[in-house]
């Protein structure tokens, strides 16, 4: 009896010591939330469990040190939250807020300094109901996660992402490439309801009959209208995919574009299978630069013939067999605690400037190696199909506002990223400098040989690119006519400056 007499006492002293320090940390965010009722949600900087989450981003360089994190439970307390930080103030002192759900976008896009971060790790689950034949995931769940339960538990599946550690929120209101989109469309195509907070703490839920333009505007609309804090989604019926990887060497470079291309404009009948290939520099395991071919069935078939020509180049290492999407999710997780810098582009299905593009990735890796060292930094540059039909599947599903529909070819989807290994800022604002130097040339080159396409794709863009202004001129005045609606203050685009913000897209369209 005494001992839990003592324990209270000595806890609600440690509660009243924890409550009385962070309401004098003296941080406005923070102590409109713990005025709230939400100090148990906050995770301050002398929290013993703040440095993990500070680490917690994969990429070292998003890892900065908000004054405090919110981590809400549930959808009423993200209410609760934004309610609290709305009212506190529209600009009083130079602090902003950020929103996370996995930490996988760029830099200082959904992480903060000069504020509070809402970190939606906590809000992870995800189920399946049987009757309306829905699965439902919150915005801080992991793929890799997902796929697991769903699978183990439900026997379906979701169109989600290939990187088993990135965030569900972000994947999906990016776009959201998968194994199944030649299928299904984007993972955004597949989301048949948002449950949304929006600016003043209201709740609402934006489908095909209810907000059904908020639903499209957040199918690639990013953090402009609310939080997310429930995406239902279409299933798809499980199988163990076909899968594999190819390795090769440089010297068949020319025969890998070949083979991407073929596949690219024959992949509308051949929707199951999907291929990407990166070439690789990574001198710590390789003193060459080596090619790997990801290949995958989202039907299980082994025996397709979909890579016969990509199958047929010599190979240094090749695997092939029956994955469930659960362990493919798993193994593939992106390395963490480097930094790291991207850019994207998109152009037509063309041999000649994929050919540019490994031309102009191999002079960037020699400048790099001579500049920070060779074992300093990885480099990446990859091909993805991106058939015009996938925009016919997102109108299909009651439009989408990335543009695709919009392409009159085939394309692919052209990435190049660096990762730097030690802590130097300078390696890595060249490595910045550099990869963006090398787009603003192949897009050059591109546009003036006609093979560029308008979309920059946003869940690859880095913090200088403007992804939204690629949707076109119609989407963006879509774009902008939502946001008047549910948010006519303009409070996630001054509040919440992270991302990509309809207030930035640029004045060309």
């Amino acid at each position: 009896m005494f001992h839990n007499s003592a324990s209270l006492i000595v806890s609600l002293g440690l509660a009243s010591i924890l409550s009385t320090s962070a309401k004098e940390v003296g941080y406005p965010p923070c102590d409109a939330l713990i005025d709230a009722g939400l100090g148990n949600r906050l995770l301050l900087a002398t929290s013993a469990a703040y440095e993990g989450r500070v680490k917690s981003w994969w990429s070292a360089n998003a890892r900065l040190r908000p004054w405090c994190f919110f981590q809400p439970l549930n959808t009423e307390e993200v209410s609760k939250g934004v309610k609290a930080l709305a009212a506190s103030g529209f600009g009083a002192g130079d602090w902003h807020i950020a929103v996370r759900s996995g930490g996988h976008g760029p830099a200082g896009s959904n992480n903060i300094a000069n504020g509070v971060t809402i970190d939606l790790g906590m809000m992870n689950s995800s189920s399946y109901d049987s009757e309306t034949k829905l699965a439902s995931v919150e915005p801080g769940a992991r793929w890799a996660d997902v796929y697991r339960n769903l699978l183990y538990k439900h026997r379906i599946t979701v169109t989600g992402g290939r990187d088993g550690d990135v965030g569900v929120g972000g994947f999906l209101l990016g776009g959201g490439n998968s194994y199944f989109t030649g299928r299904n469309g984007f993972g955004c195509d597949t989301v048949v309801n948002f449950e949304v907070v929006l600016a003043d703490g209201e709740v609402v839920n934006a489908n095909s009959k209810e907000n059904s333009d908020l639903w499209k505007a957040l199918k690639g609309g990013a953090l402009n209208f609310g939080i997310v804090t429930r995406f239902d989604l279409e299933p798809t019926p499980v199988v163990d995919l076909a899968f594999g990887e190819r390795i090769v060497t440089t010297d068949h470079t020319d025969e890998v574009i070949d083979a991407i291309v073929e596949f690219t404009d024959a992949s509308e009948t051949r929707r199951a299978d999907s291929m990407f290939a990166a070439i690789v520099h990574d001198a710590s395991t390789s003193p060459a630069a080596i090619i790997l071919i990801i290949k995958a069935n989202s039907e299980g078939n082994l025996n397709t013939t979909s890579f016969d020509k990509i199958n047929n180049i010599p190979t240094v290492s090749q695997d092939w067999r029956h994955k469930s999407i659960a362990d493919i999710g798993n193994e593939n997780q992106l390395e963490p605690g480097t930094r790291n810098v991207g850019v994207t582009l998109t152009f037509q299905n063309d041999k000649s400037i994929l050919r540019q593009c490994a031309s102009y990735y191999e002079q960037l890796v020699s400048i790099l190696s001579d500049k920070v060292g060779a074992n300093n930094f990885t480099a990446q540059m990859f091909f993805q199909p991106l058939p015009k039909f996938l925009g016919e599947i997102g109108k299909s599903k009651g439009g989408n506002v990335m543009g695709l529909d919009r392409m009159i070819s085939n394309g692919i989807l052209w990435t190049a990223g660096v990762s730097i290994k030690s802590g130097d800022d300078a390696a890595l604002e060249l490595a910045r400098a550099e990869l963006t130097a090398m787009a603003a040339e192949l897009k050059a080159i591109a546009k003036k040989d006609g093979k560029l396409q308008d979309l920059v794709y946003l869940n690859y863009a880095e913090g200088q690119q403007d992804p939204l202004g690629s949707y076109g001129k119609e989407n963006v005045d879509f774009l902008r006519k939502v946001a008047q609606r549910y948010d006519p203050d303009e409070w996630w685009q001054r509040r919440v400056p992270g991302g990509f913000k309809l207030s930035r897209v640029g004045g060309n369209l």
